[in-house]
């Protein structure tokens, strides 16, 4: 059994900043409000729902399915098949469900809420976003363990070409047998189960109890759950999500972004954003990847933006500062704006992630917007 150890927040020190106070596809939310009445359907008929779910799998799975074919997902056929290629191609990839995943991924959810709840924090919801099912494909067709994959892509970048636009953390985590025994849900279900607890209570000298924060982070209000198995192999994807806006969010020819949306929650406001710099991303061979960095951080950070300021105004203690020309936060809208040029003259090529921070560290953002500039 292997656990992945989680990212590494980063931070800058500034001088004070006082806080300034397209919706979702319609085929998606049909998808989801499918989801809940099924769900519901299930629930009625059983009064206990971990009692049925374990009574009635082929319905769950058929539930499963009919999700997967909504989304145009394509659910992995029998085990002894091969997976699909799970590569990211043009801001798509081809994912591979188990036909069990419904129940596997309600399994995983449950465990999540009940460590959460034992803590007095709120449940989170399964995430649509692909990014922990992809990764958890990758992983078991390719042969690695990592939170970087055979492309070169580090979490956030996955999340946002497989359309995320909150800010996302990953928690990784690897069980093997021989001889096989991971041929039934519930034995896929004891991993996932197992796994789970050793983030939670046996993560200190592993992990320094990184996935054990990660999973008991109050900002998190959604997890992409990743479920990938084979017979001696059963691979875990945790990647939890903050994901308080409904955003759409472009960069121009001449590297002026913007994002605008609708807040979900109210309060939601950020008081700076950082930005981080990695190196265009290469191929990466399965034996790299299994030598390590076991551990991934947010990027190197280059410096960040600061609300719109004409007098008298604050910069970072270390890197570029830039000012925003939009910052506004308000109970029904947000609009940010600002250039990147002066951050990719500086460095060039390569991938540049933008977090709005709530707090003092990444590890408060509600965005990890990866942009790739060639």
């Amino acid at each position: 059994m292997m656990i992945g150890v989680r990212r590494k927040f980063s931070s800058l020190e500034e001088a004070p900043v006082l806080p300034q106070p397209p919706p979702k596809s319609r085929i998606i939310l049909a998808v989801f409000l499918i989801a809940i009445l099924l769900l519901a359907a299930v629930i009625l008929l059983y009064p206990d729902p971990a009692a049925a779910i374990k009574r009635d799998q082929e319905a769950a799975s058929q539930v499963a399915s009919s999700i997967s074919a909504l989304l145009g997902l394509n659910p992995s056929p029998p085990l002894n098949y091969t997976l699909y290629s799970p590569l990211i191609l043009n801001g798509s990839a081809t994912i591979s469900y188990p036909p069990n995943y419904g129940v596997l991924a309600q399994y995983a959810l449950s465990l999540v809420n009940q460590d959460r709840a034992d803590f007095g924090l709120d449940p989170v919801s399964l995430s649509l976003n692909q990014a922990g099912q992809q990764h958890a494909v990758s992983m078991l067709r390719y042969g690695y363990f990592s939170h970087f994959d055979t492309q070169g892509f580090a979490p956030y970048m996955r999340y946002s070409l497989l359309g995320g636009d909150g800010a996302v953390a990953e928690n990784v985590a690897f069980d093997y047998h021989s001889p096989s025994i991971f041929t039934t849900t519930s034995a896929v279900e004891l991993a996932i189960k197992t796994l789970e607890h050793s983030m939670m209570y046996d993560d200190k000298a592993c992990c320094n109890d990184g996935h054990r924060v990660n999973i008991l982070t109050a900002l998190h209000n959604k997890v992409s759950i990743g479920i990938a198995y084979n017979g001696t192999s059963v691979y875990f994807v945790e990647d939890f999500e903050n994901d308080y806006i409904n955003l759409t969010y472009s960069v121009s020819s001449s590297y002026e972004f913007s994002l605008s949306g609708t807040p979900s929650k109210s309060g939601i406001s950020a008081k700076a954003a950082y930005v981080t710099y990695d190196f265009t991303p290469g191929a990466e061979t399965p034996a790299q990847l299994n030598a390590g960095p076991h551990e991934y951080g947010p990027g190197n950070l280059t410096g960040g933006v600061l609300p719109p300021c004409s007098f008298v105004c604050p910069t970072f203690q270390s890197g570029i500062t830039v000012y925003a020309k939009v910052w506004t936060f308000t109970a029904t809208h947000v609009s940010v704006a600002f250039s990147l040029h002066d951050f990719i003259q500086h460095y060039g090529a390569g991938v540049y992630t933008v977090y709005l921070i709530t707090g003092s560290d990444t590890g408060s953002a509600i965005t990890s917007i990866s942009i790739f500039v060639n």
